[in-house]
């Protein structure tokens, strides 16, 4: 029988997600950036622009994902002695 992995374990995978997601979306805005820099000639103004928009989404997303979703969830569980009614 496989062994189920440890609650760390999960904390480690779902927040080393989050990094990994963050990480990537100022990569690829920032890269968009120099994409469009090069091809406009305003060098650095878009890659700037995109790497900054990339740190506001990403930490947005993370509030969004670590705040916001579970006072949610939290409020959508039902209370007790809910289950009887």
């Amino acid at each position: 029988m496989p062994r189920r992995p440890s609650r760390a374990t999960d904390e480690l995978a779902r927040y080393s997600g989050y990094g990994i997601t963050w990480v990537l979306t100022v990569v690829l805005l920032g890269w968009g950036g120099l994409a469009l820099d090069e091809r406009l000639g305003t060098t650095p103004l878009l890659v700037l622009l995109g790497v900054l928009l990339g740190i506001v989404g990403g930490f947005y997303r993370l509030y969004l994902r670590l705040v916001v979703e579970p006072e949610d969830r939290k409020r959508e569980e039902p209370g007790p002695g809910a289950k009887g009614q």
